[in-house]
């Protein structure tokens, strides 16, 4: 009983926040996308942005949360590894469902089974080797993994209990009208305008404010901030950059959160010219990526020639970015049979995360300088992701990956999954990443993504450019600071918790 008070007691002081003594009961946060669904066990790769929004309606067993995503409990008091393939989780009492359902070790052990089947899901990947769930008693369940799988504490972050009524219910019914044990109940989704929340008055960990949390897709930047100004919305993702100093007075403010993001620009190698590690590293070269952080983003992020930005395991300060050399672009060119340059596609997300287009036309122009033609081809983010994860993209195509606990998923999603590489690299890159995942002491798992990193670099597998800082802006009378959550830095809560 000590040990179950004293979590109690951990979690409260984690996630309650003191609550305004009045306010608004409404708040609206606008994105720069829309959700692709709010079930969790959907078929195919989500948008990052629908796990934006299912965090409000659902819990994991755990949660990394803070500036410096600790691990917390959540779903689940205590967890202890019997052994080095079981994870034994002893779940929270009296947490109902928001249909009245109690939620137990069987929910549970239904979320684990489900999201094994569903071949191809996002949270799928995140399982990696687990083998399945077995109820010990109401309140206690163990996640067995075929071998040793150290990220899977990490990784559980992302798994969304879902209830035992989903069965009956069935996928449609369910995706119509969702709900977890999470502080907010879903009220309506109107396509195209918005998603309508509202506090769980019953929720474990206190009363949520504000009453009505409302999500609308707006993806012109300057129209959200327009939005903002005029008092339409209360919060906004991805500020534009050229507004930052208006933005930061009067009746609005900007919180940034820093270096949480990677932003990914992957290459099908297997694609003439480009399977040319020559050309790659020209690519590369050619890119004044410096430039474009000071002038496009204003210093909010830093120019990278890797895979990973600080706070990652496996960031390595050490590989510093190609630079900038346009007449070593065009040497390695030449050498490799195009001294003419070449025409290539680039897939590009508009309006979703800073500057995205104008950094992607920044760099398209540098490219031109030295010959490469490029072809941008503006993409909306759920195809770009499901173009990624069958390998059917062309040329260059765009990602990015908020900064997490845990380097698994994530070198999972770039490096492995896609088909995108000479035989040579894949086999390597498989065998760095089976390594690491193998790997039961983290500091011995980071050397070895630092391997990756470094190998990234080395072979150009992206044509890097940079990080970036997270930005959000605000109406000063909305009563809430950015709160991380679910092990990522981009992963955030808004809402305050306070004690009932």
């Amino acid at each position: 009983m000590k040990t179950l008070r004293n979590a109690l007691i951990i979690v409260a002081l984690a996630l309650i926040a003191p609550a305004p003594a009045h306010g608004k009961d409404q708040w609206v946060v606008a994105f720069g996308e829309e959700p692709f669904s709010l079930n969790p066990a959907n078929k195919g790769a989500q948008p990052a942005v629908s796990d934006y929004v299912m965090i409000h309606l659902y819990d994991a067993l755990i949660d990394f949360t803070g500036p410096d995503l600790v691990l917390k409990p959540m779903l689940a008091v205590r967890w202890e590894n019997p052994n080095p393939t079981t994870w034994r989780f002893t779940l929270r009492r009296g947490v109902k469902f928001q249909n009245g359902d109690p939620l137990t070790a069987e929910d549970v052990k239904f979320t684990v089974d489900t999201q094994l089947a569903n071949k191809g899901s996002s949270i799928n990947a995140y399982l990696g080797p687990t083998e399945g769930a077995r109820v010990i008693d109401s309140q206690t369940v163990e996640i067995t993994t075929k071998t040793p799988f150290p990220p899977l504490i990490f990784n559980l972050t992302r798994l969304n209990i879902l209830p035992r009524a989903y069965a009956r219910l069935g996928m449609d019914a369910f995706a119509a009208k969702p709900f977890g044990s999470g502080p907010y109940r879903f009220v309506e989704w109107q396509r195209g305008q918005r998603i309508v929340l509202e506090a769980n008055p019953d929720y474990w960990g206190g009363q949520p404010t504000p009453k009505r949390l409302v999500f609308r897709p707006i993806a012109d930047p300057s129209t959200r901030a327009a939005e903002l100004r005029a008092g339409g919305v209360d919060i906004i993702t991805s500020p534009p950059i050229a507004q930052m100093k208006e933005l930061n007075t009067g009746d609005t403010t900007i919180l940034t959160v820093p270096a949480a993001r990677v932003i990914a620009y992957p290459i099908n190698t297997l694609q003439k010219p480009l399977n040319d590690v020559r050309v790659r590293r020209a690519l590369n070269y050619a890119v004044d990526r410096e430039t474009i952080v000071k002038s496009l983003l204003g210093g909010l992020g830093q120019a990278t020639g890797q895979p990973f930005s600080p706070g990652w395991l496996g960031y390595d300060p050490e590989i510093r970015p190609d630079s900038y050399d346009p007449a070593q672009a065009r040497k390695l060119l030449a050498e490799a049979g195009y001294p003419n340059g070449f025409e290539v596609p680039w897939n590009i997300s508009v309006g979703v995360f800073l500057a995205d287009k104008e950094i992607a036309e920044a760099a398209a122009a540098m490219l031109g300088q030295v010959g490469v033609r490029i072809r941008l081809v503006p993409t909306e983010r759920a195809k770009i992701q499901r173009d990624l994860e069958s390998s059917t993209f062309d040329g260059i195509t765009a990602g990015q990956w908020g900064t997490v606990a845990e380097s698994d998923i994530m070198v999972r999603w770039f490096f492995k999954n896609p088909r995108i590489f000479t035989p040579e690299v894949e086999a390597k890159l498989n065998q760095l990443i089976a390594t690491a995942a193998g790997e039961l002491d983290r500091d011995k798992r980071g050397k070895v993504y630092r391997e990756l990193a470094r190998f990234a670099h080395d072979e150009a597998l992206w044509l890097f450019i940079h990080h970036q800082d997270e930005l959000i802006a605000k109406r000063r009378d909305v009563p809430w600071q950015v709160v991380s959550g679910r092990g990522g830095k981009a992963h955030i809560y808004y809402f305050v918790l306070a004690p009932r």
